[in-house]
Parts: structure tokens; C-alpha cells; sequence
């Protein structure tokens, strides 16, 4: 039935092999859209059914701009318009727009199915064909998405982590080892600079020895601050010595002076 239905439109309509479109607008399709698209009879039966559910819905695939030189949108189509229709049932194989100037544009709607595209200018609704080229038509690949790791059960099985590798410290060269030594005593001077009580840790035993009258001297376990002198064999020095103080020098030299007067009486009383 769809046979003898294409052949008598087939018959019915007028095809001439060429016509120009060089005045868009002056002989728009009158006839139904159904219609137009039954007549082109290489078109696939599912496939022209699509077509007119789209184009009854308005379902466009594109939106273009036709120029004398183009057909600009966002997929790429050869230049060429084939079998456009005009008045009620005529249809043009081809159709040339030469005498267009550079500037006119003219907007449209392409509806497509795989690769049978029909081109619907606005000003005149004349049904037409166009085809969409092959770098348009073909599908971007499927990338597909980096695995996602996996949890797996509380016992810490199969949990999708990456083990760490054993951390190895860099080896250090002597000028680095001396230029850190030195930190740690700056370090060390400017916190024992600080004003106030200084924090420190009893060590949790400690050792003893005896001296020779007998009596205990309690030997501290913990190394020196790096600040502090020491004998060059590692041990604690002895107790520094207090330097005495001004009046206590005045004390001592008027002591002498006393001592030297009594001493110098004395003399004078023994007889010669």
C-alpha cells in the first residue's frame, strides 16, 4: 500500500531536474509536510515516520543559518540543497542560490535521522534535503571512567589502598650536620635567654657516688643542654667559684687596714 501510495505521489507531483532559489519566499510549499516526505521514496518507511512525528512536534535537531555559500549550525552539512519543494506538490532535484549576496542569511530548522537530513527554511517552509557530513555523523568515543576503588569489609581486606613505601631520610653532608648542629645551640641560647622559670623533666632514677670523707654526691643522668660547658670528657664540671661582690671587697680591705693597725701598736709597745 505505502508503495502504491509513494508511486501515485510520485506521479502526482511535478520533478524537474534543476531551479534556481534566488528569491527565497516567492513560491513556498503549500502542500503537507507528510506529504513531502513520503516523496522521498529512498528514505527507509520507519525512518520517514520519525521525521514527520518530529517535524509535527517540532522536535528540531538543529537550528541554521543559510548562506549563498553555506549551511552554518552546530553540525557541519555540505553546501548543497536537493530536492526542495515548491507550491503544492512541485519538487526541485537541485537549487541554486548564486545571485544571493555575501551578506543575506536565512534561518532553518534540519531535522535528522542517522543520515537523512531535511532542511526546513523558515521564510518559506519549502521541504528540502541536505546531507551532514561523515566527521559529524560519527559518535565520540566512549571513554571509559577510572575504576573506583572498592571498600571491602571492616576487617581491612580488600579495602583498594596503596601502601605506603618505607620512608628513607636523605644523608646529610658534613656542612649540613655542622649547619644544624648550630641551629639546635642558637635554638638552645635564645630559650634559655627567655625571662622566667625554664621547664624541665626530673630524670626517674639516679646514681650515686662517694666521695673519700664518706659523704654522697648524686650524679644526674641526663646529657648536658648543648648550651652548657662541660670537661670535654662528658662529665658535669665542679661548682664555679661566686665572684664577690663590691662591699664585700670594701669589708675585706678594712679588715686589713684594722689588722695592720693593731699589728703596727704592737710593735711600738715591745721595748727596743
Amino acid at each position: 500500500m505505502s508503495i502504491l501510495l509513494a508511486v501515485t505521489l510520485a506521479a502526482a507531483s511535478t520533478v524537474q531536474p534543476s531551479c534556481s532559489w534566488d528569491h527565497p519566499g516567492v513560491n513556498p510549499y503549500t502542500g503537507k509536510t507528510s506529504a513531502a516526505i513520503d516523496r522521498y521514496t529512498d528514505i527507509p518507511e520507519a525512518v520517514r515516520s520519525t521525521l514527520k512525528r518530529r517535524m509535527e512536534e517540532g522536535q528540531s535537531d538543529d537550528k541554521v543559518t543559510i548562506t549563498r555559500d553555506g549551511i552554518a549550525g552546530k553540525s557541519k552539512y555540505d553546501p548543497a540543497i536537493r530536492d526542495m519543494h515548491f507550491g503544492a506538490a512541485s519538487v526541485c532535484a537541485t537549487v541554486t542560490r548564486s545571485k544571493w549576496s555575501a551578506q543575506r542569511q536565512e534561518p532553518g530548522a534540519v531535522y535528522c535521522v542517522d543520515e537523512h537530513c531535511i532542511l526546513v527554511p523558515k521564510i518559506c517552509g519549502n521541504v528540502s534535503r541536505i546531507n551532514r557530513k561523515p566527521d559529524a555523523v560519527a559518535k565520540a568515543p566512549v571513554v571509559a571512567p577510572p575504576p573506583v576503588a572498592k571498600l571491602g569489609k571492616p576487617d581491612g581486606k580488600d579495602l583498594g589502598l596503596v601502601t605506603p613505601e618505607p620512608y628513607e631520610p636523605e644523608e646529610l653532608t658534613e656542612k649540613e650536620l655542622a649547619e644544624r648542629e648550630r641551629l639546635q645551640r642558637q635554638t638552645a641560647l635564645d630559650a634559655a635567654k627567655k625571662p622566667g622559670i625554664q621547664e624541665f623533666e626530673l630524670p626517674e632514677t639516679f646514681e650515686f657516688e662517694t666521695n673519700p670523707d664518706g659523704s654522697l654526691v648524686v650524679i644526674d643522668p641526663r646529657p648536658l643542654p648543648p648550651y652548657l660547658p662541660s670537661d670535654g670528657d662528658g662529665t658535669t664540671p665542679g661548682p664555679i667559684a661566686a665572684v664577690p661582690e663590691a662591699d664585700t671587697w670594701a669589708m675585706l680591705l678594712a679588715g686589713l687596714g684594722i689588722l695592720g693597725v693593731a699589728a703596727r701598736r704592737r710593735q711600738r709597745r715591745q721595748p727596743d
